[in-house]
């Protein structure tokens, strides 16, 4: 039973979703104190509850708005087949399903990540192997018609994939427990072909990974695992320099005794590691380091628990959890604009079906959450 995990242990136990990075937009109704009892939650409107999708098996999906207010929703499906899943704005369904297959037979990996970057053109992410290709097994699909169809995949390279984020016309991705550290890559949307080269942001095996952005610069997080305790590692490249050279990436922080989850823009969420009660923590970036660490409410004292955090085109940061305490897993969503103020919680509805989960919203705070393992979408009114 997946409901075994706690939040003292590490990833084999604690389930985090990195797909959260690609985060578009996001918002919440209903007003309550940092110290209002979750069990006072708001409910969502009836007919506003969770309703599946279909099978998953991908360790997570993703979610992004069209310029039209339609969802593209992304996740895998045994290990050939990505299927992208386009619904209308308060839809309970799917209106149209493309299927993706990566080249050769391949097998797909990670997460798959979706892009909306202008009217009608949607791009995915994907991680396949093995074919040995020179080119790589990252594969970016494109499609001009609003995701209805989709031209064959090019192959950009063999990073992996774990957590993405869109940059203007530019994706950057990164890979998880990867033993050079944590590597970034960055193309075009129209790329035909893999960069020259990648950047190294810092040279300390990454575990946990994730990519957040700040004023058209890209965050990478990342997480070591000490012999005694866990580190969080935060990097930065500003706009205008090169993400795939190496010496763009600064040190911007350090965070002992604290895993990374997820960022979001310029929002990264950790977890307390060692005997801090396992708080989950949000700070936000300011362009030279981030600023003071604030609780996220209901989050002490650990229990089993998933979080992913999605900051919308307005700024307001949101935080998703499903908890083994207090509305037992169901999906709850909390925000705010400084993390000294909260709105919410709200109840998203009963997620006990879910482990990772990933956002799109608009910047009225209007969208979908994505659950995997099995595919259930959770709207958030």
């Amino acid at each position: 039973m997946k409901r075994r995990v706690v939040v003292s242990a590490r990833r084999s136990v604690f389930v985090v979703s990195l797909a959260f990075l690609l985060c578009l937009v996001s918002g919440m109704a209903g007003v309550a104190s940092a110290a209002s009892p979750i069990a006072r939650a708001s409910a969502p409107q009836r007919g506003s509850g969770p309703f599946k999708l279909g099978p998953a098996n991908s360790p997570g999906g993703s979610v992004a708005l069209e310029r039209n207010g339609d969802l593209v929703v992304v996740y895998g499906i045994n290990s050939d087949r990505t299927i992208v899943c386009l619904l209308r704005p308060g839809a309970r369904g799917c209106f149209h399903v493309t299927r993706l297959r990566p080249l050769q037979g391949d097998t797909t990996f990670g997460v798959p990540e979706v892009f909306a970057p202008s009217r009608n053109h949607v791009v995915v992410l994907q991680n396949t192997c093995c074919d040995n290709s020179a080119s790589g097994g990252d594969l970016l699909y494109s499609s001009s018609d609003g995701g209805r169809s989709f031209s064959a995949p090019v192959r950009i390279g063999t990073l992996g994939v774990s957590a993405a984020t869109l940059i203007g016309r530019k994706v950057v991705f990164t890979a998880a427990d990867d033993s050079a550290g944590p590597q970034v890559e960055s193309v075009q949307v129209t790329a035909s072909g893999p960069p020259a080269a990648i950047a190294t942001a810092r040279r300390k095996q990454a575990f946990a990974v994730a990519i957040g952005q700040y004023k058209g610069g890209v965050l990478i997080g990342s997480d070591f695992i000490g012999t005694k305790s866990t580190t969080t590692y935060v990097e930065y490249a500003p706009a205008g320099t090169d993400f795939n050279a190496s010496a763009s990436y600064r040190d911007v922080a350090s965070f002992g005794s604290e895993h990374v989850l997820a960022m979001s823009g310029d929002a990264l969420l950790t977890v307390q590691s060692g005997h801090n009660r396992n708080a989950v923590l949000l700070r936000i970036f300011n362009g030279r380091g981030f600023g003071p660490a604030h609780v996220v409410p209901h989050t002490r004292g650990g229990g089993p628990q998933w979080f992913t955090v999605c900051q919308d085109p307005s700024g307001r940061i949101h935080v998703f959890s499903e908890r083994g305490l207090y509305r037992a897993y169901h999906l709850i969503e909390e925000s705010t604009s400084t993390g000294t103020a909260w709105r919410g919680p709200a109840d998203l509805g009963n997620a006990i079906h879910s482990t990772y989960f990933g956002a799109g919203l608009n910047r009225r705070g209007h969208g979908l959450v994505l659950g995997t393992d099995p595919a259930w979408a959770y709207p958030v009114p």
